[in-house]
């Protein structure tokens, strides 16, 4: 979706989207001994921002603007594209076991570090064990019970269940450690004298849109918009679904990625009203997702009545008896400290009352929020959470999350799916998923990247890096520039 666009409007309709659960960070202390620092940056030179004060590193970093740029210094195994599909990047190939224990994968040979060491399994494997304790990729990877290598270029993980989409999972970059500074990448660019510049030994070296990048310090989210508003950073990324979204403002283009960030309405399905499946169907049935997405999240979203983002690929056709609802009152919480939650809760309840269903909004202080969830002292709310990129809904169904009471019938389907990844299984678990109905999603949310004055065309961003397929960009001088060239290619 493309949109050119005053940022100051919408900035002020981002103000009016949901809170996500956490905002990306952009402070924290300090690490040791960042990369370097920057240099000046001439007006008119395409730049990106970077936090000399904090680190670089790709699996134990959270600086938001860093961790962002190092998708053009590094690269996992494998790269997920829009679709959130793998493609193979420092693998050669993978396979399973029978039983769906473990993945074998080939390491690409002839790859090397931007120093010119050799890729090996032996990076794979130290890569990946420090991901399994890191706070980005803990979660994701909590199903993988050990990770050895055999020989140079074979990598051997084992898995404590079977996950048919665990390719999804290893896009964790792959890093060369270096003692007291961040480490080095196989990426397209490397890290030198405050810019990034060409990687020598990236096989993309001779088709790079631009010969350095030069960076701009921002250690701060102000000094972040202001590099920005001034034109000194050319391109930055924003949620405009969060309160927390930056206030940026000038002529731009807004290029939205799809995101594994699932807005849903969940019920108390043991005990109350909502525990009969037929009047949560019901009520998924009668939400007007597109509408809630076009007015609520000014069009950032994907409305979908799945637990599987649309941009994943098409899904099966659900064949379900359409709920009915009796005349009934439902209590829908939602927490305080976001007006824009109480709005969307609001649409919700005019949206059912088509139905018979009454619904009354309690707003909540966070605190009280979370008691009430953790209490199940309530029949709806409103949630919000960002799914592995493998969609993996435990959480929701029989996890730390299940609020409204386990729900094992659909965890069975999942976990049949997660087991043999076939069209059967998933068809099985998407159907089960309907007609059980243990939460209503809305939609699945989408992340933006922000392109000053629209001069860098060709970008792809995706949730993981919204710096890929650099290679395909075109970065022009000027809109003159620019709009000449569309003019020459229109002859």
């Amino acid at each position: 979706m493309r949109k050119r666009t005053k940022l100051l409007a919408l900035a002020a309709a981002g103000m009016m989207l949901l809170s996500a659960c956490a905002a990306s960070p952009q402070e924290e202390n300090p690490s040791a001994a960042p990369s370097g620092t920057t240099q000046p940056v001439q007006t008119g030179v395409f730049s990106l921002a970077y936090d000399p004060k904090q680190t670089m590193h790709p699996i134990t970093g959270t600086n938001g603007v860093n961790v962002e740029l190092g998708g053009l210094v590094y690269q996992g195994l494998y790269e997920l594209d829009q679709s959130f599909q793998p493609q193979p990047r420092l693998a050669a190939g993978a396979t399973v076991s029978q039983d769906g224990l473990t993945w074998t994968v080939e390491v690409a040979r002839g790859v090397c570090f931007s120093d010119g060491t050799p890729l090996t399994a032996s990076h794979v494997v130290q890569s990946l064990e420090l991901a399994r304790t890191a706070a980005r990729y803990q979660s994701r990877l909590s199903g993988v019970t050990g990770v050895s290598q055999v020989g140079g270029h074979t990598v051997v993980i084992t898995l404590s269940a079977p996950n048919a989409q665990f390719l999804s999972l290893l896009d964790v970059p792959v890093v060369l450690e270096r003692e007291g500074q961040d480490p080095l990448g196989t990426g397209s660019y490397l890290m030198e004298d405050g810019m990034l510049s060409p990687n020598p030994y990236s096989a993309l070296v001779d088709t790079l849109p631009a010969e350095n990048i030069p960076l701009v310090e921002v250690s701060s989210p102000d000094r972040r918009v202001a590099a920005f508003d001034s034109g000194e950073v050319w391109m930055a990324t924003t949620e405009f679904f969060s309160p927390d979204a930056l206030g940026y403002s000038g002529t731009c283009e807004v290029v939205d990625y799809p995101t594994t960030q699932l807005l849903y309405l969940g019920f108390r399905t043991q005990g109350g009203a909502c525990q009969d499946e037929n009047l949560r169907r019901a009520i998924s049935g009668a939400l007007n997702r597109q509408n809630l997405v076009d007015v609520q999240l000014s069009g950032h979203g994907d409305p979908t009545a799945l637990p599987i983002s649309p941009a994943w690929g098409e899904l099966p056709e659900t064949t379900v008896e359409e709920g009915t609802a009796t005349q009934t009152s439902l209590r829908l919480i939602v927490n305080e400290d976001n007006p824009t939650r109480q709005r969307l809760a609001q649409a919700i309840a005019t949206q059912l009352a088509g139905i018979g269903v009454t619904v009354t909004v309690q707003t909540l202080a966070w605190e009280d929020y979370v008691s009430a969830l953790e209490r199940g002292n309530f029949d709806l709310y409103l949630g919000q959470v960002q799914l592995t990129q493998d969609f993996n809904l435990t959480t929701l169904l029989t996890g730390s999350l299940a609020y409204g009471g386990s729900q094992s019938e659909v965890q069975a389907l999942l976990d049949g799916w997660r087991r043999t990844g076939s069209e059967t299984e998933l068809e099985a678990y998407v159907q089960g998923f309907a007609q059980k109905a243990p939460l209503a999603p809305i939609c699945f949310l989408r992340g933006s990247l922000l392109v000053r004055w629209g001069l860098v065309t060709g970008v792809a961003p995706t949730q993981a890096n919204p710096y890929a397929k650099v290679d395909q960009w075109t970065i022009f001088s000027s809109v003159e520039d620019k709009n000449t060239a569309i003019q020459d290619q229109d002859k």
